[in-house]
């Protein structure tokens, strides 16, 4: 089997030939969503936001909220035109030269409806207001809901993707933000809609949520989610791969907060995480590896990075099911 090939019986329940990893697996594809939701250089999106971006990763700027009161957000938050964004452009930069036959495809879109909101009045706000003030957070999220759709709609269109990865970081470390009950009483209708208009296109659906999330997997499996992506190690990932074995799909599996994640950690740490995930993960049939090799200049899946060659020789050696 080819990486397409096996991915597909992965995803239909079947057993695959061998463990997949991200780094081989994927087309990742961050253009549009460049356009769309997050710059990938620190500066402002086409919301207003002030992005800072550092070797770390990208945050709005601390305390420069656009409002915070979630009662005023529609005098500041202006929806831009789907047609302006460029997006078909950013598709033909991407896609040249992809070997759809092997590769998947996947259109990465961060900044969902929790992070947007975050992005625009703070975390602290946030939290408030989906307590305080539920049902103005609801009518945001709607409204944020249609506009992700109509760009999933045209990364559809532009790109015809196999997968889209939908981020937005509900939990820390050591649980969610929100309980359960807020979550799917005041984001999840939104996030259900933007399942459906994905995956009633034939698109796969990947949920990107790091921390310790595991309380909303049932949430996401009854959604129509296929992969969650980012899955770290606080959570309980053999129970959540052997209980949704044939539904969902575990992609990360890496120690985020171990030694092999530490800028300047050894190549032999590096191996020695790579050939801990494939044993420990690999056998359920349903795992993903995602690894998270930082250096000086920042994430090595994008900047590059001498220790990924022998790690993916490394991952070669045990792949194997």
């Amino acid at each position: 089997m080819n990486q397409r090939e096996n991915f597909f019986a992965m995803l239909e329940g079947k057993k695959p030939e061998f463990i997949p990893n991200m780094m081989e697996l994927y087309k990742i594809c961050i253009l549009g969503a460049e356009r769309a939701d997050e710059p990938i250089v620190s500066g402002r999106d086409v919301f207003g936001v002030n992005w800072i971006v550092t070797k770390e990763g990208a945050m709005p700027e601390p305390n420069n909220f656009m409002f915070e009161d979630i009662a005023d957000w529609k005098e500041h938050v202006h929806f831009p035109d789907v047609d302006s964004l460029g997006i078909e452009e950013a598709a033909k930069i991407e896609m040249t030269d992809v070997n759809r036959d092997d590769v998947i495809v996947n259109v990465y879109s961060p900044c969902g409806l929790f992070e947007r909101l975050a992005a625009f009045m703070g975390f602290e706000n946030t939290l408030c207001s989906l307590v305080e003030d539920p049902d103005s957070c609801r009518e945001f999220f709607e409204a944020f809901a249609d506009y992700k759709i109509a760009c999933f709609n045209r990364y559809i269109d532009t790109y015809q993707p196999d997968v889209i990865t939908y981020l937005d970081d509900l939990a820390t470390a050591n649980g969610l933000f929100m309980s359960p009950a807020v979550y799917r009483s005041v984001i999840k209708p939104a996030h259900q809609r933007i399942v459906d208009a994905v995956t009633s296109r034939g698109v796969i659906f990947a949920q990107h949520t790091c921390g310790k999330c595991e309380k909303l997997m049932e949430d996401y499996v009854e959604m129509g989610v296929k992969i969650w992506s980012s899955a770290q190690i606080i959570n309980d990932l053999e129970g959540v791969m052997e209980k949704y074995q044939g539904r969902l799909i575990v992609e990360g599996g890496w120690d985020t907060s171990g030694p092999a994640s530490y800028i300047g950690a050894s190549t032999e740490e590096v191996i020695a995480e790579t050939i801990r995930c494939a044993k420990q993960y690999g056998k359920y049939g349903n795992f993903i590896l995602m690894p998270s090799l930082l250096t000086e200049n920042g994430n090595s899946l994008l900047v590059g990075d001498p220790r990924l060659g022998p790690m993916i020789e490394a991952w070669h050696e045990v792949d194997k099911l």
